[in-house]
């Protein structure tokens, strides 16, 4: 129900300003007030059907005129104001219905240059919702009609509008719950490898931007070293600076916090990152998306510095903002860090109960990433705990997991994880000692590609290193 989508991301002053202005007949009032008193767990239809003595669809009729009249309250009075601000709220379908509502009625009029600024609008903003959400064909289709409204569009047009959508294909790719870390590999270079040549030698900085942004997000997908990603980061910074007029000013800064973030994750080099994390921090929330994204790297940079107050910092400010939180996939990712640190602190029993909520969401918004990770951390968690057969079948389970993801060795280094942890508990339950080549393959291969789950295990490594140089 929109309406109760649309209340729930209401503040206490927005929810007072509509009551203030509210103009429908008194039916419509309740029906909204009865929502808007519990936000978190309003009523279903049937039961406000059944309240109000109305059929299901005069209720849906209300609820539609309520929501006009809550837009009507809310949104500035300024051109496309009603889709400003249903991507202010992250509400994606009612953005979608009202451009497609928007351009039927211009289509209908002829205004050829408004249109042109709604396809410019509606294609820019709509990648401004969470990635597990957009109608990427969509999207593109609105690019296109964008491309084809312009009486002079710059050379390389349509080829910029294509590759900005790449970027995200590639991304979303992902989010495929059924695809190894290869296929996702091999459809990047699908989208790619057809345009490669023509967007490298472009002349539209714009294309040449999207297109090291892509092969960025495509080198995700392979097992290569951080430094030859960070390649592709710093080709598309060295395009913004040298077409600044081009680009928004805060695209600047953001390609330098993905450059930080891959000198912490995959080169060794946390405190640089964090350096430059420190250097943008505004005090951001995570009620914007770009917000919310920097706060959960800013946390994850921060922890592998072993700075843990400021990862806790950041990825505390989820909890402030935890009813007005832009994208769950996000948010999963600083549960994720909060569970980290919990294990560091040696409270698991907190660590379990937040990995049980970062696993509830991850059931509705799937992401390869979070789902190594949460496996990880439910091994990690079983260990410290003493509960050793627990662990060892979770050891199991994920190897078999891992392995019908293709993500094996030489893929990636995370067997050498579950290998550790069984060898770890052989030693507890048996005395078995540690087999040198794997303590070796751990503290360099692993250690190198997930410092972070190297740092759970740290009291265990000095365990194990004291029996190693005892044989």
């Amino acid at each position: 129900m929109l309406l109760a989508k649309l209340i729930k991301t209401l503040s206490e002053d927005e929810i007072r300003k509509i009551r203030d202005d509210f103009q429908l007949p008194e039916r419509s009032r309740l029906i909204f007030e009865r929502i808007a008193t519990s936000p978190s767990s309003p009523p279903n239809a049937e039961n406000l059907v059944k309240a109000f003595r109305i059929t299901k669809e005069n209720f849906y009729s209300i609820c539609s005129e309520i929501v006009d009249e809550c837009v009507r309250i809310l949104a500035r009075n300024e051109e496309f104001s009603t889709l400003k601000f249903y991507k202010s709220k992250f509400l994606y379908r009612p953005f979608v219905t009202e451009a497609q509502r928007i351009e039927k009625r211009l289509l209908g009029a002829g205004e050829k240059k408004t249109l042109e600024q709604f396809y410019e609008f509606v294609f820019l903003n709509i990648f401004q919702f969470p990635a597990d959400g957009i109608d990427l064909d969509l999207a593109e289709d609105f690019g296109n009609k964008w491309h084809r409204s312009k009486q002079h569009p710059p050379i390389n047009d349509d080829l910029y509008i294509r590759l900005y959508v790449t970027v995200h294909r590639i991304g979303a790719l992902a989010k495929k719950k059924k695809m190894t870390l290869a296929q996702m590999s091999d459809s990047a270079r699908a989208f790619l490898d057809p345009i490669s040549d023509d967007a490298e030698h472009s002349p539209n900085p714009l294309v040449r931007y999207y297109y090291y942004q892509a092969e960025w997000k495509a080198a995700i997908y392979q097992n290569i070293e951080g430094q030859i990603k960070i390649e592709w980061l710093l080709r598309s910074l060295h395009v913004i600076q040298e077409n600044r007029s081009l680009f928004p000013p805060e695209l600047e800064e953001s390609v330098e916090l993905q450059v930080a973030y891959e000198l912490a994750m995959n080169c060794n080099r946390a405190i640089e990152g964090l350096e430059i994390f420190r250097k943008f921090y505004r005090e951001q929330t995570p009620e914007t998306l770009p917000g919310a994204i920097y706060l959960v790297r800013f946390s994850r940079v921060a922890f592998l510095a072993r700075d843990f107050a400021a990862s806790r910092k950041m990825a505390g400010e989820f909890e402030r903002y935890k009813d007005s939180l832009t994208t769950p996939t996000i948010y999963i990712s600083a549960l994720l860090t909060k569970t980290m640190l919990e294990i560091i602190e040696g409270s698991s029993s907190t660590a379990s109960r937040t990995i049980e909520i970062a696993k509830a969401s991850h059931q509705e918004h799937f992401s390869l990433a979070n789902e190594v990770v949460i496996r990880g951390l439910d091994t990690v968690i079983a260990l410290k705990h003493g509960n050793l057969a627990e662990a060892e079948q979770l050891v199991e389970r994920n190897i078999k997991w891992l392995r019908s993801r293709r993500l094996s060795l030489p893929t990636t280094s995370w067997m050498y994880f579950y290998q550790m942890i069984a060898a770890i508990i052989r030693y507890r339950m048996i005395g078995e000692p540690i087999r040198i080549t794997l303590f070796e393959h751990f503290t360099t291969d692993f250690r190198s590609e997930y410092p972070e789950f190297f740092f759970l295990l740290e009291n265990e490594m000095l365990d194990l290193q004291q029996v190693k140089n005892k044989m």
